[in-house]
């Protein structure tokens, strides 16, 4: 059964939840939530802001109850959604529970959830989103362990003496919660022992909306990991080795007592700094060389790792779907970790062992699978195909988002040893693994190269290289982090698209998977346009009811031999994070979500006429009406691109036409009708009954607005 919210609660902070679909709302939310939380009239719904999850972690085939902090309350949590099948979540409060908002950096309250993992689960950092009756929420993270959960006792544990007694195997939960705060945990071993301490501290909290410490430069924790000897002396220490996260692997040197001591390598701490140490015997692999093998063949794999009892290799059968997996492998000290490898439909080739200079480049023919490593500092990889004139090629690095520490540049040479093209890291996927797309200027051998940027090499620093011709396509982006619709309103994304390879046609943008009662306006990108506006209509009777989603472009094409290809692409997902003085920067995340809620600010927003004809060097009027809440008297302003000041965020018209400043676009009072005049330049893009909408913005503060969608219109521009 949901809950209801008390009237007071339900008012408070109303922000809606499309406008932090985009980087506006999501880069200065933290300004708004403190405004609710100052004692100002409650006329704005606001979103749901995860903080922190505290125990971080549970052990699979375990259920555990686990605290998730967040800024706004969650009472009527009915529903959270992972990104992937094996853990379930349920909310445990059964009374309303307040949850101020105490200013930006807000450490947030805490909500109870019993949390189950299924035995069989693959482990890994999960990432959930929330539901309540009145608002979806940001993205948490929860890590499932192969290890017995310790949690953090309330007792100092700041000095090796007072250190906290765990067992091993196990998955320490703590949090380092203020500035100079270090945690110690002791336990016993004995000399010859492998052990591995490897903490999860930025891998779970790298997804939180705000986790600004203090600025301009502290964020997210960076775990510094010692191991001190029973005879007080440092045994091993480590700071950075996946990503921030350190991890500690060695063998102990004596029988006795150890002490972990766990800080921040700047003493920094928050109270969101939620971590989880896993410290065990269990045979640990880091990755494999090569990273790939072909699908359907058995290769024998180099294991990098710690503790695997003199095990160098391993016999690993691929299957048959393609992509990355995670793998096992038995060791004569047992089973090991799970760790990336990659199936591949490609021929995978070893890097020779003199390819070192240009002039000794290895022969390959396309497509392949290339897999290297930079075995020592300054090491380069050279590599020699044929290509023909006007075709595309691609060159894709996957490495550091599957545990190398490699930061990969490509170098493409021509016959004469001269760059004619390079990639460093691929900032349009956040990711420090490069692609390059390349148009072959004539027939002819060409060199290319692969490299660490910073010089560095070691056994760990492998690498996974696809080299193949690319056809027509194109890449998905946009603001479409999640969304939230009362019954009868409108909600609007923005998608958009780089073309690539000579890719020139249309794409059908999708949205897939929505809530009951919950469609999309359907919309098609037309040659000539590479963005377009994704509008969601919640239908009168929709129920309450959230789903997480994933926004999906569609096109065919003809490839460079005249033959019809299908080209279908997943959109790139980012959230927002909030930065230093109200700035934001974005990340990588896995799930999109969209929920039907109780009534918003605005309950409708019309336009007309449904359907507009303009022709170049022409204007047209669409008219405007809202509808308000009762309790929401606040000013709407009228617009056709989401904007945050001169920075256009999300845009819908074709190029040519534009919103003119003969517009009322201002809405105050009890006006609660406006006027929107588009103008066509005489060059402006012709377009046949594009669907588009009028962005009704509710100005939080001055960076943060929310956007509702009036009613479609269909637009053509013509001659």
């Amino acid at each position: 059964m949901l809950h209801r919210l008390p009237k007071a609660t339900a008012r408070r902070g109303r922000i809606v939840c499309s406008l932090l679909q985009t980087p506006v709302g999501r880069v200065a939310l933290a300004l708004v939530l403190a405004l609710v939380g100052g004692g100002q009239a409650f006329g704005k719904i606001g979103f749901r802001q995860l903080t922190s999850t505290h125990p971080v972690a549970i052990q699979r085939g375990k259920t555990a109850e686990l605290k998730v902090r967040t800024n706004f309350t969650l009472d009527g949590a009915y529903q959270v959604m992972l990104d992937r099948p094996g853990v379930t979540m349920k909310c445990l409060e059964t009374e309303p529970i307040k949850a101020p908002r105490q200013g930006r950096g807000s450490k947030g309250t805490p909500f109870r959830f019993e949390t189950t993992a299924d035995a069989d689960v693959t482990p890994g950092v999960f990432e959930f989103r929330i539901a309540t009756e009145q608002a979806v929420s940001s993205v948490g993270q929860l890590l499932v362990t192969d290890f017995p959960v310790v949690v953090e006792t309330s007792d100092e544990n700041g000095r090796p003496e007072s250190a906290q007694v765990v067992e091993l195997p196990a998955a320490v939960c703590g949090i380092c919660e203020k500035f100079e705060d270090v945690d110690c945990y002791k336990f016993r071993g004995s000399a010859g022992q492998p052990i591995t301490i490897d903490i999860y501290a930025q891998r779970v909290t790298d997804r939180i909306h705000s986790m600004v410490v203090k600025g301009p430069r502290i964020y997210l924790m960076d775990p510094i990991l010692t191991l001190i000897g029973p005879n007080g002396q440092v045994v091993a220490q480590n700071d950075n080795f996946r990503g921030g996260d350190a991890l500690v692997a060695c063998e102990l040197p004596a029988d006795g007592e150890y002490a972990l001591e766990v800080r921040d390598a700047r003493f920094a701490g928050d109270l969101r700094y939620s971590y989880c140490v896993e410290i065990s015997e269990q045979p640990r692999v880091f990755g494999f060389h090569p990273m790939a093998v072909q699908q359907g063949a058995t290769s024998s794999l180099e294991v990098i790792g710690h503790g695997l009892g003199g095990l160098t290799k391993s016999d690993i059968t691929a299957g048959d779907a393609a992509g990355w997996r995670q793998r096992q492998v038995e060791t004569p000290r047992g089973r090991s970790n799970f760790a990336p490898l990659k199936i591949s439909p490609h021929k995978q080739l070893v890097e020779s062992a003199n390819n070192d200079v240009r002039e000794q480049a290895q022969k390959i023919d396309l497509p392949v699978g290339l897999n290297g490593r930079m075995e020592k500092p300054q090491d380069i990889d050279f590599f020699r195909f044929t290509a023909k004139k006007g075709v595309h090629y691609r060159f894709q690095v996957e490495a550091r988002r599957f545990g190398s520490p490699i930061d990969a540049v490509v170098e493409l040479y021509d016959v004469n040893g001269r760059v004619i093209a390079e990639a460093d890291d691929f900032p349009k996927h956040h990711t420090k693994d490069s692609r390059l797309d390349w148009t072959a200027p004539g027939d002819g051998p060409f060199t290319f190269s692969i490299r660490d940027l910073h010089d560095e090499g070691g056994r760990r620093y492998t690498y996974h290289i696809s080299v193949e011709e690319a056809l027509p396509d194109f890449d998905l982006f946009g603001e479409y982090y999640y969304a939230m619709l009362s019954p009868g309103v409108r909600m609007i994304w923005f998608a958009r698209i780089d073309r690539l390879n000579g890719f020139e046609g249309p794409v059908e943008i999708e949205v897939e998977g929505l809530p009951a009662g919950v469609d999309q306006t359907p919309v098609t990108i037309p040659t000539g346009m590479n963005h377009c506006a994704v509008i969601l209509n919640a239908k009168p009777d929709a129920p309450i009811g959230a789903a997480l989603v994933r926004i999906r472009g569609r096109a065919t094409t003809p490839n460079r031999h005249g033959e019809m290809i299908d080209i279908v692409r997943d959109g790139y997902v980012t959230c927002e994070q909030q930065s230093s003085g109200g700035g934001q920067s974005r990340w990588p995340i896995q799930t999109q979500v969209v929920g039907v809620t109780k009534p918003l600010d605005l309950i409708d927003v019309t336009a007309s006429p449904a359907k507009i004809t303009l022709k170049r060097g022409e204007t047209a009027e669409i008219e405007v009406t809202i509808e308000r809440a009762a309790e929401f008297k606040d000013a709407v302003t009228l617009d056709m691109e989401f904007k945050y000041f001169a920075n256009v965020l999300g845009a819908q018209l074709p190029p040519g036409v534009k919103m003119s400043s003969k517009s009322k676009a201002r809405l105050t009072g009890d006006n609660l009708t406006g006027k929107i005049v588009l103008e066509a330049t005489d060059k402006a893009t012709l377009v046949e009954d594009l669907p588009i909408a009028v962005l009704a913005r509710v100005s939080i503060t001055f960076s943060i607005t929310t956007n509702y969608a009036s009613t479609p219109i269909l637009l053509t521009v013509s001659q």
